[in-house]
């Protein structure tokens, strides 16, 4: 900035140097910069000292910030890439269909109609739910918009304008509210949220026999077929292989910590649900803590309960619902060389082998394990921990996907449909993790991959006609898998 009196228009005269206390150009600039961190330490002080409030969507959309139609760059356009394309964008609208209004009036909820009850709301429009307003006054965006994913703005909205922003570190600007989602932990966290569920997010079995679908939540498989309205490039670019050699070709770790830590938070957040729905349901059991198919199955000769693995145990035998736990035994030996990261929630497996587990020991018992994943989950996520290069390095994701197309592949197969269609979703996400990884796959192996997972598909698919999986057709998986590709 120059400082001085105008000779004409857009002319200017500097000024004495009296006038400007005879200071240099640095010095004044060192004083700016003092200035500067000056107001964000306020900032930060007034986000110790309350919450901060939320701004509004609309913040965001103007054309010279995220809201403009940038042609085929993404930054820019950021809001009408979300608003067109991202279901979350929708979530709202959805509470307004034939099939919410079904559900409502089946559940006879706290309001007559979805859009209007809280049990909906908490994760079709979080801040409706709890009747937040921006700081304006003005109603937020009924839906799960830009601030429910990043935070509320009202300490962050000015700073994040500037081009000091991004030297700032994620815990100076978790203080101002706002979220760094470029770490894998917290976006795996944020998603489980609604996507596992919490308290005041419970999907529950009336929820489920009222019509509402099941959560069966991949992180990885879910991001994959997310449409994004932010660069890819720049997932990849923010985890980079720490060991990688001068003349191996550029590589990324984010997708194997996207798969291995949404596998660890999606078990964390379902038994933090667990210990919730045990100490707090008015009714118990919770049937959804059940397998599905151990109930919901088709009566027929040739049924799921003539598995040989199942002659094993009496026909009135149940199981814990598998899905969010399968690929933990697998993962656990691969870091650990053992399932002492998982001791705990394998002995809750057993808990569940009858209708009427004690839910003051489940409740314990839950929140223990939950704790025990979630410093798992943590260590994962440090991709210079000892545990994660023991997974997350190039050769150690091809060991992995290996094992799961040989006989570790055929044990989780042979348990269930929930089991086996995970080591499909596994194989998939460790084929892109390494194919990042390496910067390239060998395309022998990679045809050999998709020959396994097309197959699988085929198996896995619900028989038209059938409410679950045919025996038949789950046993080609166990063949399938013998012999490794």
């Amino acid at each position: 900035m120059r400082i001085g009196r105008p000779r004409r228009r857009n002319e200017f005269t500097p000024a004495p140097m009296g006038l400007v206390g005879s200071c240099s150009f640095a010095v004044v600039r060192s004083v700016v910069g003092c200035v500067v961190l000056l107001l964000f330490a306020k900032i930060v002080v007034a986000a110790d000292e309350s919450s901060p409030k939320f701004v509004g969507s609309s913040s965001c959309a103007a054309a010279a910030c995220h809201g403009g139609l940038a042609g085929n760059k993404v930054v820019g356009s950021e809001f009408p890439l979300w608003a067109a394309r991202d279901p979350h964008a929708r979530a709202y609208s959805a509470l307004l269909n034939d099939l919410s209004k079904q559900m409502a009036a089946r559940l006879k909820l706290s309001n007559k109609t979805a859009h209007e009850s809280v049990e909906c709301l908490s994760c079709h429009s979080p801040r409706t739910a709890r009747n937040e307003s921006t700081i304006t006054g003005q109603a937020p965006l009924a839906s799960v918009d830009c601030e429910q994913c990043h935070g509320a703005a009202e300490l962050w909205l000015t700073p994040h304008k500037r081009k000091d922003w991004k030297q700032l570190s994620p815990e100076v600007k978790l203080r101002l509210g706002y979220k760094n989602l470029s770490d894998v932990l917290t976006r795996a966290t944020l998603c489980a949220d609604c996507h596992v569920g919490g308290a005041g997010r419970d999907v529950n079995h009336d929820l489920l026999a009222a019509g509402h679908p099941r959560l069966n939540f991949e992180l990885s498989t879910f991001h994959a077929n997310w449409p994004k309205h932010w660069p890819r490039k720049s997932d990849d670019s923010k985890h980079p292989v720490s060991d990688a050699k001068p003349n191996d070709p550029p590589g990324s770790l984010f997708e194997a910590k996207l798969w291995a830590v949404g596998q660890v938070v999606t078990a964390q957040r379902s038994l933090e649900l667990l210990s919730q729905r045990a100490a707090h349901a008015q009714t118990w059991p919770e049937f959804s803590e059940w397998n599905c198919i151990a109930c919901h199955h088709d009566l027929e000769s040739d049924s799921w309960w003539q598995f040989p693995h199942r002659k094993k145990q009496p026909h009135d035998a149940l199981s814990w619902n598998p899905w969010p736990y399968a690929m933990l035994e697998p993962l656990a030996r691969q870091t650990h060389g053992s399932a002492s990261p998982i001791s705990r929630t394998l002995s809750l497996r057993l808990r569940f082998t009858t209708l009427l587990p004690p839910p003051q020991n489940i409740a314990a018992e839950a929140d223990a394990a939950a704790k025990s994943l979630h410093a798992w989950a943590m260590e994962l996520n440090k991709a210079d921990s000892e545990l994660a290069k023991r997974l997350l390095s190039p050769s150690a994701l091809q060991s992995f996907r290996q094992s799961l197309l040989g006989q570790e592949g055929r044990q989780l197969v042979a348990r269930d449909w929930d089991s086996a269609t995970q080591v499909f979703l596994a194989i998939n996400a460790l084929r892109y993790a390494e194919k990042a990884a390496r910067g390239s796959l060998d395309p022998a192996d990679e045809a050999q991959i998709q020959a396994v997972l097309d197959s699988m598909r085929k198996s896995l698919d619900f028989q038209d006609g059938y409410r679950g999986p045919r025996q038949s057709e789950l046993r080609q998986l166990d063949s399938l898998l013998t012999t490794p590709p």
